[in-house]
């Protein structure tokens, strides 16, 4: 792995570290990053301003943070999964996984969440690399390296998820919805110079295309309701 992570050659990596940073500074000057306030107006996912048509807050919330544990602990997973993974799949495919993995973590967030949770992070896409992983070991099983690589992260998804649990202020639906787009992503995507079944990377983006309707469906039937 030691020679997978290399930050110099990982462009995109660097760039999503900086602006994650950039945006995290200057919603400290302009009122905290713990403001709800702040939260809401730099795109934090809020319920009701979702469901009225605001579904860009579904991107740019993952790249707000509440708090400076939080950016820290997020850029540090980042800064040691990004390279890695961005060298396994090609820059533009893995911010292309990056994204779309935060934002079906913001949509498990929104179907299944309260209305007056506001939510934010980058940990549904840092989630989305450790399905990514999960994904690869399934997908390449004839492939010692590959499948003994996606394994080595199952103990770190468990306690991650324990953490979760145990840590109220842990966005726990976010993260699983993050994890669920990564194995999923993992059959659409290929890792540089191996193939998918064409059915398999077939069924995969209808998955992800028919999850992502379900969890829209979900979360504005429960917004309606209440």
């Amino acid at each position: 792995m030691n020679k997978l992570r290399n930050i110099g050659e990982s462009k995109v990596t660097t760039a999503l570290l900086a602006i994650n940073v950039l945006v995290f500074i200057i919603m400290t000057v302009a009122g905290g990053t713990e403001n709800i306030n702040v939260l809401v107006r730099f795109g934090a996912v809020a319920k009701p301003l979702v469901a009225n048509g605001q579904w860009w807050r579904l991107l740019t919330a993952c790249f707000i943070h509440i708090g400076f544990f939080h950016i820290m602990f997020n850029m540090y997973f980042l800064y040691q999964l990004g390279p890695v993974f961005e060298r396994l799949y090609g820059s533009v495919n893995f911010l292309i996984i990056y994204l779309l993995a935060g934002i079906m973590g913001n949509l498990v967030s929104f179907a299944f969440g309260a209305n007056n949770t506001v939510s934010a992070g980058a940990s549904t896409s840092l989630y989305g690399m450790f399905g990514l992983a999960l994904g690869m070991m399934m997908n390449y099983k004839d492939d010692a390296m590959l499948r003994s690589f996606g394994a080595s992260f199952v103990s770190i998804i468990v306690i991650n998820i324990v953490y979760s649990l145990m840590n109220p202020r842990v966005g726990m639906l976010g993260h699983m919805g993050g994890l669920l787009g990564g194995v999923i992503l993992a059959g659409v995507f290929p890792v540089i110079n191996k193939e998918l079944a064409s059915s398999t990377r077939l069924i995969s983006v209808a998955a992800f295309v028919i999850l992502a309707f379900l969890f829209i469906k979900i979360g504005m039937n429960s917004f309606s309701v209440s």
